[in-house]
């Protein structure tokens, strides 16, 4: 199993005067450092989690399908599935119709479940899976733990932007994330 991210989100969680107010910069002058803070405080705060935030198109890879027809969705949290393509052992796609399966919310996450009359016998990764995931379109989607949290990000990474660029983080992590963002924190068990 493997994913790719296919269409970035659209908007931040936070604004740009959103996070320049947390960190009580009035200048025009770190508005593109700002940004790139805001962007890789949101995705460390995704991967953290487990969670995607904002509204984003990516596609799950799968090899293989056990005896139950089912396969764990790695994404949280899902909005919808948009397509599923089954490749065969000569690499010819073929959409699977809306009707051979379905998508059922676990609390074990996500799962994607094929009907009976669906042929499991398929090429190596011959399953694409493409997910809308997110909250929503909109940082109001957003709970506000989690924007605390990439508030805290933001602040503590401006903070040391000296020692390290943006696209070096995280290097260093301020103390009460983790705490932040544990009720949100999918667990997987082995």
């Amino acid at each position: 199993m493997t994913t790719a991210l296919f269409t970035q989100p659209a908007t931040e969680p936070l604004s740009l005067d959103e996070v320049k107010a947390h960190i009580r910069v009035t200048h025009d002058h770190e508005d593109a450092l700002i940004a790139d803070l805001i962007r890789a405080a949101r995705q460390h705060t995704e991967f953290a989690s487990g969670q995607k935030l904002i509204t984003q198109a990516w596609r799950q890879y799968e090899s293989q399908v056990d005896v139950t027809r089912t396969i764990p969705l790695r994404l949280r949290p899902v909005q919808r599935i948009e397509a599923v393509t089954a490749f065969d052992g000569e690499g010819n796609p073929s959409v699977i119709a809306q009707t051979n399966y379905d998508l059922i919310q676990t609390r074990d996450g996500p799962c994607l479940t094929l009907a009976q009359s669906f042929e499991l016998s398929r090429a190596a990764n011959g399953l694409e899976v493409d997910l809308i995931v997110g909250m929503g379109n909109f940082g109001i989607d957003v709970p506000p733990v989690l924007k605390r949290a990439i508030l805290l990000l933001c602040a503590h990474w401006y903070e040391f932007r000296g020692a390290v660029s943006p696209s070096d983080q995280p290097v260093s992590m301020p103390s009460g994330f983790d705490a932040l963002i544990a009720p949100y924190r999918a667990v997987r068990l082995a």
